[in-house]
């Protein structure tokens, strides 16, 4: 059953045209609800898609990654889409710990091939955001639009804390 769902998402996904992406357009805004357990199976099925042959394995993740679909998930996006990461403010207001963007949350320095940042294990926030750019990039969306829906989707947290400072790489 899990399969067929994920084929059906995988389907559904490559057959909306990329270029009527637009911050405010039905695809934009269907992704922007997305709940954690869809947001999570269509980011799989995506990377399923475009990195069928992937030996994850070879990544080295710390057993702590495993912890759930959705931690693994954002771990994978930040291996293998850093920069879009790196343009990314985190929501969650961790540049308190030193994070200059979304990426840091993933990668200790924001770097591919170091050590990981445990940080994103515990916080839905940042592996929430990794999926959430990631559908929003692969279904065409600009830079100005993904940041544009993250402002959206976290405007709650926001208003009560101020602006995530935008990152500085």
């Amino acid at each position: 059953m899990k399969r067929i769902m994920l084929m059906t998402l995988i389907a559904a996904f490559l057959t909306f045209p990329a270029s009527t992406l637009a911050a405010g357009s039905p695809e934009f805004e269907r992704i922007l609800r997305l709940g954690m357990p869809e947001l999570t199976a269509e980011a799989q099925a995506l990377l399923q898609q475009r990195y069928p042959d992937e030996e994850w394995d070879k990544w080295k993740f710390p057993q702590y990654v495993y912890t759930s679909e959705a931690v693994e998930t954002g771990y994978q996006i930040a291996v293998k889409h850093p920069e879009l990461l790196r343009k990314i403010p985190c929501y969650c207001f961790c540049d308190a710990m030193g994070h200059k963007s979304l990426l840091d949350c993933f990668l200790k320095k924001g770097k591919v091939g170091g050590k990981y940042d445990e940080h994103a294990v515990t916080c839905n926030i940042c592996y929430g955001q990794a999926m959430l750019a990631l559908l929003w990039q692969e279904a065409g969306a600009s830079e100005e639009e993904i940041l544009h829906g993250m402002g959206r989707k976290f405007e709650q947290l926001v208003k009560e804390r101020g602006t995530p400072a935008p990152p500085t790489r």
